[in-house]
């Protein structure tokens, strides 16, 4: 039986053309939440709005560039606009620049801040009020295992995932009382195209990687028992918890043998 927090409820999911955000679809639709999906060209969209609407759900497509300062405030217009209300919201896009940071291209950290951060924190602040309002629904952000030590060559990433992490739990706290959850996601290395899109590869045994469907599962489940973050798999699990106990330089030392480019 679908979990009755998604009956009757509309989630907006960023990022959602491919990799996670996709499989958040995928997963949503068949638990009968009606769908907002955001990415930059709506044409990506157009096979996982398909696959969601032979679920017998509603979706709406909404190309929209988040890398845009404005492009938050103008997609919670239209949704108002349109009498659409989000129950549900999923921060899932993220850009993930790799190089070190005095070489790659100041405007593509700065979209990186953007995205992971700006657009995140904006689109929660706007659509927060009205579901404390209404009682129900909640946020649900998709960090990193990134997060939890500082990532040379992807500086910019893994400290954005760090801010992510950290705020989810606060406002998770904030939130204790109202019926609205807030939650977020950490995964590791993920079967998707991030890897490739941002010009990188990890040198690590295939079978330590997850499924972005496994990983979509995890937040959801999570978000369901309203926890306040989740670590998506085992091994990522003792990794994040192992990191706590490590002295900080050498977790960062360690990190920094984790990506190389292609």
């Amino acid at each position: 039986m679908p979990p009755a927090v998604f009956q009757d409820s509309t989630a907006l999911i960023t990022g959602a053309s491919r990799g996670i955000g996709a499989a958040f679809s995928d997963i949503l639709s068949t638990w009968g939440a009606d769908l907002v999906l955001v990415a930059r060209n709506e044409v990506d969209l157009a096979g996982v709005a398909a696959r969601a609407e032979a679920q017998g759900v509603r979706v709406r497509v909404i190309a929209s560039d988040l890398r845009d300062a404005g492009a938050p405030a103008a997609l919670v217009k239209q949704l108002d606009g349109e009498g659409i209300t989000i129950d549900h919201l999923i921060n899932n896009a993220g850009i993930g620049p790799f190089g070190n940071a005095a070489v790659v291209p100041v405007e593509q950290q700065l979209s990186a801040i953007q995205v992971n951060i700006v657009a995140s924190t904006e689109l929660t602040l706007r659509l927060l009020p009205g579901m404390v309002e209404r009682g129900r629904g909640g946020i649900l952000n998709v960090a990193s295992t990134a997060a939890f030590q500082g990532m040379p060559h992807m500086s910019v990433y893994g400290g954005s995932k760090s801010y992510i992490l950290s705020w989810s739990e606060a406002i998770w706290r904030e939130l204790r009382g109202t019926g609205v959850r807030c939650c977020s996601v950490c995964p590791g290395p993920t079967e998707t195209e991030f890897f490739e899109a941002n010009g990188f590869r990890i040198d690590i045994p295939p079978v330590l990687f997850q499924s972005a469907e496994r990983v979509a599962l995890r937040g959801l489940n999570a978000y369901i028992k309203d926890r306040s973050h989740a670590v998506s798999g085992l091994t990522n699990r003792i990794g994040s918890l192992a990191v706590r106990f490590s002295p900080r330089t050498l977790a960062t030392r360690i990190a920094g043998t984790y990506a190389k480019p292609l």
